[in-house]
């Protein structure tokens, strides 16, 4: 006949209590593993401690909740009572909780408990065009704080590893307890010592990578026994170019022809990335497509404007929207390419007149429109973007771009820029 597991001898004891648990879930006997959970759930949030609830009720509700969430558990319960639990004992009751409310009843929500990481280290890698279309591997040295290993992590005897001291204060009959980081660990409830290593990383610099782009090297970063160990970041930063644009996976250069070259033809040779010499050649009536309005890789990539001087004119009939007490006309440009549009105001016009400018705001077609003969007034306008583009042409070289990064063997076109003199 079966007993309960580590049970003592000698004669009939009183009957096991089977029902304790269910009781406090305030369920039934033939509850469903669905409504146990839902009755742990509410019962655990109104009286787990972190919300002011009886820490003792708080483990019983969870040890009710541990044996009768497990098939195995519960049957033993429902024959034996808590007896025939031996050797089952519970674990942290926060930690079922944890593991239940996914972290939430300690940390206020969101997800599971995770380990801290230490810091990333994020580096720039500077790279040349060059490098960036033939790919290359750069050697990388860093220095990190790792945990010496020969002295190792020592638990603080100090605090017994808990991180914290509490001091018990008697004040007459009552008897308080204040609770402080430990000194000696610094709260971390462990000792231990550190030292820099050098390590050499070797960086591998695909073919077609992009500007921006990060190579990681996990867990590269300073050591914490405590904690994850962060990884290592090299952001490429292209270098500028004193020839090629880059654009994507497309190269531009800029060529100036003659008219004679356009109409007759031209040739010359182009050095490309790779060491490889290009010779271009065109014929006579050969059609070059025109620029396209509004498009120049060449644009200044810092934001400055062109403007266009007239002398002895003025637009009084557009409002200012700012005035400034100087005439330093790059002071006056500067204004209108950081401090005014970081404002929100695109200035198309400063017009100065009797030891000031006046800003003001209007499409370039506007501000001429009424423009007005003024003496000793000087306008500057916004110039045309796309006021030289009938001098201008693209010829396309397919296939001689920069590789792209998904599919190195796949490549983007190189455009030249051709300005007619």
């Amino acid at each position: 006949m079966d007993g309960p597991p580590g049970g003592k001898g000698g004669g009939r004891g009183k009957p096991a209590d089977t029902t304790k648990f269910y009781k406090l879930l305030d369920v039934d006997k033939n509850a469903s593993e669905a409504d146990i959970k839902k009755a742990y759930r509410k019962l655990a949030v109104k009286h787990h401690p972190d919300k002011g609830g009886d820490p003792e009720k708080f483990k019983e509700i969870t040890r009710a909740y541990e044996v009768l969430s497990d098939s195995d558990k519960r049957a033993k319960y429902d024959r034996f009572g808590e007896e025939g639990l031996d050797g089952d004992g519970g674990g942290d009751p926060t930690d079922i909780f944890d593991a239940f409310f996914g972290g939430g009843g300690r940390r206020g929500g969101g997800g599971g408990r995770r380990r801290q990481k230490t810091k990333d280290v994020v580096q720039p890698l500077k790279c040349t065009l060059e490098q960036l279309y033939n790919g290359q591997t750069k050697k990388m040295a860093i220095t990190r704080q790792v945990i010496d290993k020969q002295k190792g992590v020592v638990t603080c005897s100090d605090c017994d590893g808990r991180g914290v001291k509490v001091e018990v204060i008697r004040m007459g009959p009552m008897i308080q307890q204040m609770q402080s980081a430990c000194g000696s660990c610094g709260g971390n409830g462990k000792s231990f010592k550190t030292k820099q290593e050098r390590e050499v990383l070797e960086v591998h610099i695909q073919k077609g990578s992009p500007d921006g782009h990060k190579l990681t090297f996990r867990e590269m970063a300073d050591e914490h026994p405590d904690a994850d160990t962060g990884d290592v970041i090299f952001v490429i930063k292209q270098q500028e170019h004193k020839e090629f644009k880059r654009k994507g996976a497309d190269l531009f250069i800029e060529r100036n022809i003659s008219l004679v070259e356009a109409l007759c033809g031209f040739e010359f040779t182009v050095d490309h990335l790779d060491g490889r010499k290009l010779f271009i050649k065109t014929q006579p009536g050969e059609i070059i497509k025109p620029m396209a309005q509004g498009f120049d890789p060449f644009a200044d990539s810092e934001g400055r404007m062109e403007w266009e001087v007239i002398e002895d004119a003025d637009c009084p009939d557009i409002d200012n929207v700012a005035q400034a007490d100087t005439t330093d006309v790059d002071t006056l440009k500067k204004a209108c390419e950081t401090q005014l549009k970081r404002k929100g105001i695109d200035v198309g016009v400063f017009v100065i007149s009797g030891g000031r400018a006046f800003f003001k705001q209007g499409s370039r077609e506007e501000i001429l429109a009424a423009k007005k003969t003024r003496r000793g007034c000087t306008m500057y306008v916004v110039a045309d973007p796309n006021a030289n583009n009938h001098l201008r042409m693209l010829k396309a070289l397919r296939g001689e771009g920069m590789p792209t990064y998904k599919n190195p063997f796949v490549h983007g076109n190189l455009f030249l820029l051709l300005t007619i003199q």
